[in-house]
């Protein structure tokens, strides 16, 4: 196949540029050292806090934008600046906590890139053992009404989830930007808020055209900045949305699929 034009290289993280066991091989990280030192920026974009992305990040030695919480926040990755921030307006966030303290729900509540929750438990377990991010927890999160979060996550059993994610859609969805990241997670943000938008304000600011951007991804919530990208990567574990939508279709995340892609497709001495 012939090679991909391309100045802007998008990747998501879980399932994508991470693989089984949430590290970046090897093979990947020199892969993607090899593309930015032929001057394509390459950035991170994920539904996790930009805190649980910039270690990824460093690793590969990018030096670059992080677009992180689906798109809620793009943040440099070395001098810490924000070039775009959309957070839920503080009264949507309060009763979107009351919506689910009555259901018994575990809320990851993200603010200021901190982790705020309830109180510990298995859920709160689970998502600081995949991302390494501790969270506080404070009791009552109606503590936190009026601020404005960037991001607010339920997470329960993947069949709890598919029941959940239709009735928050029902609830919020005219208000809320809702979606399943993880078979664990639904996950609400702004609803101007996706990863799509946050990689058309990144590459307009970098006066990049999309069709120079080229997007990997593997879950629902890329199809966003797959609709965006002049050049589509799905993984081959990708679900089957995203593999409709790409123009080409890598090996699995655990196999090094973007490193399989990115050889052929866009370095210049492979």
């Amino acid at each position: 196949m012939a090679k991909v034009p391309c100045r802007l290289a998008a990747l998501d993280l879980d399932g994508t540029l991470l693989n089984d066991d949430h590290i970046v091989t090897d093979r990947n990280c020199k892969t993607l050292q090899k593309l930015s030192a032929q001057g394509i920026v390459v950035v991170l974009v994920s539904g996790r806090m930009h805190r649980s992305i910039l270690p990824f990040s460093e690793q590969i030695g990018l030096a670059n934008p992080i677009i992180s919480y689906n798109g809620g926040m793009v943040k440099h990755a070395k001098t810490g600046e924000v070039f775009h921030h959309i957070p839920i307006p503080g009264a949507i966030a309060a009763e979107l906590v009351e919506y689910c303290d009555q259901l018994g729900l575990h809320l990851n509540f993200c603010l200021n890139d901190e982790l705020y929750i309830k109180e510990s438990n298995q859920w709160s377990d689970l998502y600081e053992s995949r991302t390494g991010v501790p969270a506080t927890p404070v009791g009552d999160l109606h503590q936190l009404d009026g601020d404005e979060p960037t991001k607010i996550q339920v997470l329960d059993t993947p069949e709890k989830i598919d029941r959940l994610l239709i009735e928050f859609k029902d609830a919020f969805g005219e208000r809320l930007y809702v979606t399943r990241t993880q078979i664990e997670y639904i996950e609400f943000m702004n609803p101007q808020v996706s990863k799509g938008l946050a990689i058309r304000a990144l590459a307009a600011q970098l006066d990049i055209p999309m069709d120079l951007v080229v997007a990997f991804g593997d879950g629902y919530n890329d199809a966003s900045m797959m609709e965006v990208a002049g050049f589509r990567v799905a993984m081959g574990n990708a679900v089957d949305e995203i593999k409709a939508c790409a123009d080409y279709v890598t090996d699995t995340n655990h196999n090094d699929g973007v490193a399989l892609a990115t050889e052929p497709l866009l370095l210049d001495d492979a």
